[in-house]
């Protein structure tokens, strides 16, 4: 079939782009090269070309003007006086930190998958491979917007007995707390940016390329086992990080 661009061809080209765009700023220049320059420079043709730039556009970081060529866009400067700070050094729900900020939320959508732990994951729990666990995610928003998307993966059994995943309609620092009664002593937290894609776009509603934190954490009980694994996903103009620190 021709005329047909695959999507991982059009990625590669958007992340190139943005390497171009980055050095443009570098030098002071303020617009992308024309099209068929571009193409050339980049190896691929203008179909894909203008897929990639399509993206860009959408995410804000390119303008496209008519006789006049391709603007790169003033960098977007996130403003936090709306946003809502989410302390990592705390072992909190979302939950209570947007009801403890006083901010209009709902849980918009709670997801409970059972399926076997995969490979990474096993040994992070104590399970044995192929192992049952949940996957449990959970969408907020904010003032009616989207806000974060919070995905953790947590046994099927803890202490002898199965978990009560029904009674999952929190944070999952809650439920532990509440629900199974199982103290929690300590979180690790990775902390990294990502630009958004497909389906992650979709659900935060954001364009996709728009910069997007990522939290990967770790809970502990007693004993420094660790009883779920978590993903939290935070649109920067709705939720940022605080951390403190003390020599």
């Amino acid at each position: 079939m021709t005329g047909v661009t695959s999507r991982p061809q059009v990625d590669l080209v958007t992340s190139r782009i943005r390497v171009l765009i980055d050095e443009q700023r570098a030098h002071g220049r303020d617009r992308l090269p024309p099209e068929k320059e571009l193409s050339e420079q980049l190896g691929t043709s203008r179909g894909t070309l203008r897929e990639a730039l399509a993206t860009l556009e959408a995410a804000g970081e390119i303008e496209r003007r008519r006789r006049v060529g391709t603007i790169i866009a003033t960098p977007r400067r996130f403003s936090l006086d709306q946003a809502v700070a989410y302390p990592i050094d705390y072992i909190c729900s979302v939950s209570d930190v947007l009801g403890g900020a006083g901010v209009r939320y709902a849980v918009r959508e709670v997801s409970v998958r059972r399926e076997a732990v995969d490979d990474e994951t096993a040994p992070q729990l104590g399970l044995e491979r192929g192992a049952p666990v949940f996957r449990v995610s959970r969408s907020y928003e904010v003032d009616g917007a989207a806000a974060a998307l919070i995905e953790h993966t947590l046994p099927t059994e803890l202490n002898g007995h199965d978990v009560r995943i029904n009674s999952l309609t929190d944070g999952v620092t809650t439920f532990f707390r509440d629900v199974e009664h199982i103290p929690l002593v300590r979180s690790d937290h990775a902390v990294t940016a990502m630009a958004a894609t497909g389906e992650l776009a979709a659900e935060l509603e954001v364009t996709p390329g728009a910069p997007l934190l990522v939290v990967h954490c770790r809970l502990f009980t007693d004993g420094e086992r660790i009883i779920a694994l978590g993903r939290l996903v935070f649109r920067p103009d709705s939720l940022y990080l605080t951390s403190s620190a003390h020599p």
